[in-house]
């Protein structure tokens, strides 16, 4: 058929669909744009300085201008988006012969993207233009599929199965659960998997590899990237600006010159970020928003958001009590010894607040603590104040013990004794962990210690000790009281009792819908 044999509104629709394809070979981010409804239908794809900046990093890779790349940005502004799903469907437009290999904390969310990369190849909008990128038949799986000119892609967990498998690309996007990513145990797992197992995948076929994640603590996967094994491009890109200098060897700069001023004010605006500041808390928020997580040491956890009930005012009516023991049975002062403290949960100015009413640390040997424990749990706590408003005692309604070596026949003779003991279990999270997850409790100024009633100002003697070893963690010399804290900010936060919401582990990678919803929040 000859050009004047043509509908001049085909021949339109064809130099339209050229210009198209050109334009979107250009750039990965018009790419991004026109194939956005495909994987997020029904939502505005809302262009900002940063997604360039991801851009024009993933394209230096695709044109040998860098090798490697680490990606420190936080959840929910696209960068899954970017680097696990569009940009693989972008290089197979040029060089259909490319292999994947995409990993993630779980392999769930490493499928999820894989999938999402096939649902643009596949689509009518992308076979339009690039028809010789096609699935291989029989080779369309979950885990891993291929295409007829040799390029494949193939989704696992970080841990997970990766030998045997040769990919030019390596794309490690959230190798932590946010969650866990304090556990010592859990960092060295995917560390020792990611210099063990991928780094020695794609040799023979000069493989990059891309890591993109917010930091979550100074040795996780980036920080051991940064300080262990260097040679990788590292763009940075903290929520609120940080003046710096640093420039990549691409010469590109945080375009922001205000401190303070925000990633992407039309998703995440003031109003937003305080509120998931308020829910991160402040190391946290260092880590997952300004990808600068806090070096270990004293201060971690903040005693002076501790509120002072005034020694005059009745004690509150108290709706819940619990004991909350970290348990030693020796009489070795080198060790910890045994730690109680005791909280009461009541609602202040229509909220829920909590109550340290006793804390006590002592060295006692299993007869002994048994009997202690089961005398204690006796005790009532509130009382009734003369003149003023009625404050009705009550004993515990839990008792918390750490369900470890140390506690288990400890908590079977509690509820032999009818004592309601429960088995906190902490999981894999270490010490420090389970601090940094009670953290956002304390700093929403909801948790109370009493006042002196000899020394106005100051908390109450007894409680001393408790906030003293609190405030030097993870340094002091012992650690009991500690643990008996973040035990039982952990129990009543997940029981319910405190209105905290939890961010999410990862992001949904939305982009603009309405309502907006904030990425962090559950």
């Amino acid at each position: 058929m000859s050009v004047g044999s043509v509908s001049p509104l085909i021949l339109l629709s064809t130099v339209r669909e050229e210009k198209e394809r050109r334009i979107c070979e250009e750039s990965l981010v018009e790419f991004t744009k026109r194939a956005f409804h495909i994987i997020e239908p029904g939502v505005k794809f809302v262009d900002n300085w940063h997604v360039h900046a991801i851009a024009e990093h993933l394209e230096a890779i695709t044109y040998g201008k860098i090798d490697n790349l680490l990606v420190n940005i936080p959840p929910g502004t696209m960068k899954s988006i970017l680097i696990s799903v569009t940009w693989p469907a972008w290089e197979w437009t040029m060089f259909p012969n490319l292999r994947y290999l995409g990993a993630s904390y779980g392999s769930d969310l490493a499928i999820r993207d894989a999938s999402k990369c096939r649902d643009i190849i596949t689509s009518e909008w992308y076979q339009r233009k690039w028809p010789h990128v096609q699935m291989k038949a029989g080779e369309d799986q979950k885990l891993k599929y291929a295409l007829t000119q040799g390029g494949w892609r193939m989704a696992t967990s970080v841990g997970g199965r990766a030998t045997g498998e040769h990919p030019d690309r390596k794309i490690v996007d959230d190798p932590h659960n946010a969650k866990q990513a304090e556990s010592q145990a859990e960092r060295t797992a995917a560390i020792t998997w990611f210099d063990r197992t991928l780094s020695t995948r794609g040799q023979s076929r000069n493989a990059k590899t891309v890591v993109v994640m917010q930091r979550l603590h100074e040795q996780d996967m980036s920080g051991h990237i940064l300080n262990d094994i260097g040679g990788y491009e590292h763009l940075c890109i903290p929520m609120e600006y940080v003046p710096t200098k640093r420039a990549t060897s691409l010469g590109w700069k945080d375009p922001r010159k205000k401190k303070g001023e925000l990633l992407w004010p039309e998703l995440f605006p003031d109003s937003t970020v305080l509120r998931i500041k308020k829910l991160l808390g402040s190391y946290g928020t260092s880590g997952q928003m300004q990808q600068n997580p806090v070096p270990e040491g004293g201060g971690m956890i903040k005693t002076k958001k501790f509120r002072l009930w005034p020694a005059a005012k009745a004690l509150p009516q108290f709706e819940f009590i619990v004991q909350s023991y970290d348990c030693a049975f020796t009489e070795n002062t080198l060790n910890d010894p045994t730690a109680l403290s005791v909280w009461g949960v009541f609602t202040y100015e229509g909220i829920r607040q909590g109550m340290v009413l006793d804390a006590w640390d002592e060295y006692l040997e299993y007869p002994e603590l048994r009997k202690r424990v089961i005398a204690n749990w006796k005790t009532e706590y509130g009382y009734i104040q003369k003149g003023g408003p009625l404050t009705k005692p009550r004993k515990p309604d839990i008792v918390l013990v750490e369900n470890k070596a140390s506690g288990q026949s400890l908590i079977q003779e509690l509820r032999r004794s009818n004592v309601p003991a429960y088995a906190f279990n902490p999981g894999t999270a270490d010490k420090i962990a389970r601090a940094h997850q009670a953290a956002p409790v304390l700093e929403l100024d909801i948790l109370w210690i009493p006042e002196s009633a000899k020394l106005p100002g100051q908390f109450a003697t007894w409680a001393e000790p408790f906030v003293t070893q609190l405030s030097k963690f993870p340094v002091a010399e012992h650690d009991d009281y500690v643990d008996t804290y973040s035990q039982v900010v952990i129990y009543l936060r997940n029981a319910g009792w405190f209105e905290l919401p939890i961010a999410e582990d990862r992001e949904s990678d939305k982009i603009a819908r309405e309502p907006k919803i904030n990425p962090y929040a559950a």
